[in-house]
């Protein structure tokens, strides 16, 4: 009589230990802020983590590009406010436009932040005759800092 009351109640806890877990953590969108007016530096080696910390580490890889016009400054990352999200491609000589699509955050099962960066590239069919890399940046509040970022090219089919 022990043995099935003790095995009822431990089914009963496993049962509202399943119950309390949810199987789909919920996805809130963040806001980012896209840079423009950057280049990412010929001397430098395509970062292997996409989050970018401090002003030093985004020196290091990137430079200014400023271009006549009102919208020609490179726009400003305040590093005690915001971190960095890049993407990086290798050199091509196809033209090539990369657009963020969505930057989603989420606490995983075991209670880890958690960033998903989804961006498309549009590649051209033609052949460019010089090469180019490239880059889209963005800023983010350092309020949604994850624990781990991922990067997901969006693909049409």
């Amino acid at each position: 009589m022990k043995t099935s009351f003790f095995s009822s109640v431990a089914m009963l806890a496993v049962a509202l230990l399943f119950a309390s877990c949810d199987p789909k953590p919920v996805m809130t969108e963040v806001p980012y802020t896209k840079l423009q007016n950057y280049f990412f530096r010929n001397d430098a080696q395509i970062p292997t983590n996409p989050k970018i910390d401090t002003k030093e580490q985004f020196d290091s890889l990137f430079g200014m590009a400023p271009v006549m016009g009102a919208d020609g400054k490179p726009t400003p990352v305040d590093f005690e406010r915001q971190f960095v999200i890049s993407v990086v491609l290798p050199v091509t000589n196809q033209q090539t436009e990369l657009y963020g699509e969505h930057l989603y955050a989420y606490k995983d099962l075991l209670g880890k932040s958690n960033l998903y960066f989804w961006y498309s590239a549009n590649r051209g069919s033609d052949t460019l005759s010089y090469t180019m890399q490239p880059i889209l940046l963005i800023a983010v509040d350092r309020q949604h800092d994850a624990e781990y970022i991922s990067l997901k090219e969006v693909v049409d089919e």
